[in-house]
């Protein structure tokens, strides 16, 4: 997984959700998920530290009741704060191992 592409497309579907690019956002992040997927199951796989399971979770719960409210800004927010941490902590845990690519390539 080439985590500064999915950083970088983490930061595209942030910004259609800030500018309430409603359609464009949710279509972007109907990508995004299956990614994000591959690298929360890869962290959880890994991870002997329960609270990172728990932030994994908090991200899910989180984005998940965003989204059910059609808050544009939540999910926004929620892919800024959980997505990001998350990608960084995948990117320290493998870094060295083929320069964080691990899983398929999207």
């Amino acid at each position: 997984m080439d985590t500064t592409a999915l950083q970088e497309e983490i930061d595209n579907v942030s910004i259609a959700f800030y500018q309430n690019q409603e359609k464009e956002g949710l279509e972007q992040v109907s990508l995004l998920l299956p990614k994000l997927k591959t690298v929360t199951e890869a962290l959880a796989k890994a991870e002997d530290d329960p609270q990172v399971l728990y932030y994994i979770a908090a991200m899910y719960q989180n984005f998940n009741c965003a989204y059910g409210q059609r808050d544009m800004l939540g999910m926004a927010d929620c892919l800024q704060e959980y997505a990001t941490s998350v990608v960084e902590l995948y990117k320290i845990k493998y870094q060295g191992q083929e320069d964080g690519k691990l899983g398929k390539e999207y």
